[in-house]
Formats: C-alpha cells, structure tokens, sequence
C-alpha cells in the first residue's frame, strides 16, 4: 500500500531526525511531513490527505492536543498520536476523549510499527 503520508511534529530536530530515520528503515513506503511546531504543521498541511499524525505533546505555541484538534476539524478520521515523556492525568483523559493514541518518548522502531500496524488492520 503506497501514497500514505505521515505527519511529524516535533520542536525537536533530533526527534524528528530519529523519526526519520525510523521510516526511512522501516516504513519506506511513506511520505514523511516534517513541522517544528503546530502553526507550521497547519500551513504545510492545509489540505494534504494525511494517513498519520504523530504530535509531540509539549511544544511552543499550540502544544499537541490542540495541534490534534485543529487537525480533526480538516481530517476528522485522522489517526493521531501524541509523542511525550510524560502527560497529565487531566491532558491523558481529554486526548482519550478525542481519541488520540499515544507514543511514550524515547520513540524507537517498535514503537513505531505497532501504531503502523495498527493502522493496517
């Protein structure tokens, strides 16, 4: 299955180089898009048909659920995960209540081919 498009979303250069990287290995049959942060995600994304989104949490700006909600309005069936550390209780039930999956950091190809093979199913 080609032509599916992940979004990355990361303030982070070096995650978002490993999540390259991850791809890139596994996952060549995808497109990657690449943000620094939530309003450059919403400018690159406009209306691209996205197949993933994986968001950092805790970013400048809008941190990753709000990035995940404002994705949602444009793509509503839009797999979307968030990428943290660590996250709220209070932050964890409202990214469940919208139906975000979440990534634990540091992200590795496992990781990573589970949400894929989530998606395949």
């Amino acid at each position: 299955m080609s032509n599916r498009t992940a979004l990355i979303v990361d303030d982070s250069s070096l995650a978002r180089m490993m999540m390259r990287k991850i791809f890139a290995t596994g996952f060549k049959e995808w497109t990657l898009v690449e943000a620094k942060d939530g309003e450059e995600a919403l400018s690159i994304v406009g209306e691209t048909p996205l197949s993933l989104a994986l968001v950092d949490f805790n970013m400048p700006g809008l941190n990753g659920i709000e990035l995940a909600e404002k994705l949602m309005e444009n793509q509503p069936e839009l797999p979307i995960h968030l990428v943290t550390a660590n996250i709220q209780e209070r932050m964890r039930l409202r990214a469940e209540a919208l139906g975000l999956g979440f990534i634990k950091k540091p992200i590795n190809p496992q990781k990573i081919a589970a949400v894929i093979n989530s998606l395949n199913g």
